[in-house]
């Protein structure tokens, strides 16, 4: 009997990444979620030369609307539809800048805010004060927040109070501080403290809370001490909310800092823009403006990045 003949010729050859992921019912359009942007590696293997290039591209997206802004506002002001008195041309503003970060040093009166080559200790008394105060509000406000999310005799107790004082304006806390700690740094400190702590409480105790309960039965299930169910189910499950406690925390903490540096201090950038307010230059106010943007975006965009690995799973 002839033996069956055998197809030895390769198979077809698989399908590129990319094929498989729209085969998988990915669209084309949709590459990485937000999350996923500034690691050049994801789970580990390398990101094909083609993603990586269009997560370049949704970088620049970023860019597109403040360079319309600045367009638009040279328009307004080289046409003469708002005046340079109300608003300081980008020209204007970017030589300020230039003078703020690389002007030299100019020695200035007691009790008199510098400006000219001053960034470095503006920027750097503000993000101290900021820093200081942020982790002083991380501690507190994620054990108030825990203790509300974990037990409902603590929430009962606790929460009234927190959400009644969650509603004082920030300037509001302004003349306490100064009696309490007096002008300088103590109630400057205390101002940013106040401003970072609610968001972080809130979210806290609220991402706890809404653990589904299926997870608790399914941990204790397994064998999980109720002990330990804080550490093991409640805080990794509660993570994505508390993350983003933090992400606002932090950007409330230091929209803080204007309001906190007016408390007699003569360094940082809230104290730069009240100087150049009382002497009308709306240009070096624009620049202090700039340095709170970029600083904020900057302080999320690493908060992001150090959370990020922890959060991973919520992104499935």
């Amino acid at each position: 009997m002839a033996e069956p003949t055998v197809d030895r010729s390769p198979g077809p050859a698989p399908p590129p990444a990319d094929e498989v992921d729209r085969a998988a019912g990915e669209p084309e359009s949709e590459v990485l979620a937000d999350a996923d942007l500034a690691p050049a590696l994801v789970g580990g293997v390398p990101l094909p030369p083609r993603r990586r290039l269009r997560i370049g591209r949704r970088r620049l997206l970023g860019l597109v609307v403040p360079a319309c802004l600045v367009a638009l506002w040279q328009v307004a002001i080289s046409t003469g539809w708002i005046s340079r008195r109300v608003l300081p041309s980008p020209w204007a503003v970017a030589v300020a800048a230039r003078d703020f970060f690389a002007g030299p040093t100019q020695e200035t009166l007691p009790g008199v805010v510098p400006f000219r080559g001053a960034a470095t200790q503006h920027l750097s008394a503000s993000i101290t004060r900021w820093l200081a105060a942020y982790a002083l509000a991380c501690a507190v406000g994620l054990a108030i927040g825990l203790g509300i999310g974990l037990s409902r005799r603590v929430a009962d107790l606790i929460d009234p109070v927190v959400q009644a004082l969650r509603s004082i304006p920030i300037f509001a806390w302004l003349p306490l501080a100064l009696v309490w700690f007096g002008l300088g740094e103590g109630a400057a400190r205390y101002l940013v403290f106040i401003g970072a702590l609610w968001p972080i409480v809130v979210a806290t105790g609220d991402a706890v809370s809404r653990v589904p309960k299926a997870y608790v039965e399914t941990a204790l299930m397994l064998g999980t001490r109720r002990r330990a169910l804080a550490r093991k189910v409640y805080v990794p499950a509660a993570l994505p909310g508390i993350v983003t406690g933090l992400r606002l925390g932090m950007t409330l903490g230091w929209m803080s800092v204007i309001v906190a540096e007016l408390t007699g201090t003569r360094r940082g950038i809230g104290a730069m823009m009240n100087a150049a307010r009382e002497t009308g230059r709306l240009d070096q106010i624009l620049v202090g403006m700039v340095c709170f943007a970029v600083v904020g975006l900057v302080g999320d965009f690493v908060l992001r990045g150090v959370t990020r690995r922890y959060v991973a799973w919520n992104d499935a």
